[in-house]
């Protein structure tokens, strides 16, 4: 692992609400793996909201809506399904926010259709390994200045 690798696992666990929601710190991937497999807190995804991803793509991209009332009613965590598509989600939301330099433009490119994805937005791509993959592949090549 390098501290590239590290340092994205931390910015993902920081949009999922850092120590203060996760209970703990996120130096590597292996540690945010361990969170993952403990079951993120529900507050988790309030966090991605502050960070642009709307209750809308919470529902498509990590939970319905019913089942996210009865986690919330019963105080329960996301279970391990749930909480890897949440970390997935987050790490695009890092690496784009690194990528742009800019909350707002990282945003912005997540939210748009994109020739390279046939007219997908990025956002909705990340519903899949796959597809998250294809993403952090696009936003490499932006990051070297290569075109998508």
């Amino acid at each position: 692992m390098d501290e590239n690798d590290a340092s994205l696992a931390n910015a993902a666990a920081e949009r999922l609400g850092g120590p203060d929601t996760l209970g703990c710190e996120v130096r590597s991937d292996a540690d945010l793996a361990g969170v993952v497999e403990s079951g993120l807190p529900i507050e988790c995804l309030q966090a991605l909201g502050r960070h642009g991803v709307t209750d809308q793509e919470i529902h498509v991209l990590i939970i319905n809506p019913r089942t996210l009332s009865h986690r919330r009613l019963k105080a329960q965590r996301l279970t391990l399904d749930e909480s890897d598509r949440a970390a997935r989600v987050a790490r695009s939301v890092a690496l784009a926010e690194r990528t742009f330099a800019n909350r707002e433009k990282a945003s912005a490119w997540l939210h748009r259709e994109l020739g390279i994805f046939k007219g997908r937005r990025p956002i909705d791509m990340i519903r899949t390994h796959a597809g998250a993959r294809m993403v952090e592949d696009a936003l490499a090549r932006i990051a070297w200045g290569a075109p998508p």
